[in-house]
């Protein structure tokens, strides 16, 4: 059975992504046309210093995989909401579901 979108997450583990952002281009081209992290629906909020990064998903994710897809690292993953929701309560500091956010105006 297809899992709609609004049963849907993208689940991050922090200890694997190395903020090199390439979810962001994949997304900026999938849906613009263009490499463009401006343009992309997932964003990748970096602190370097700490090499800690975060992403946020805008309002407006589909959740079609593609950034899923292209994470060299395996730091992302779509999970059914009820699935995320028992890892997050289970998971260790770095594995969370991401956040939705409306990133217009960026």
């Amino acid at each position: 059975m297809a899992i709609g979108t609004e049963e849907r997450v993208v689940v991050f583990d922090a200890d694997k992504c190395s903020g090199c952002r390439i979810c962001e281009l994949v997304c900026s081209m999938r849906h613009h046309g263009e490499y463009n992290p401006k343009k992309s629906l997932i964003r990748i909020m970096a602190n370097e210093e700490a090499g800690v990064y975060v992403p946020i998903l805008d309002i407006q994710c589909h959740f079609c995989g593609e950034c899923v897809e292209a994470c060299p690292l395996e730091a992302l993953s779509i999970s059914e909401l009820g699935e995320a929701v028992i890892a997050r309560k289970n998971a260790t500091i770095g594995s969370f579901p991401i956040p939705l956010s409306s990133m217009t105006g960026t």
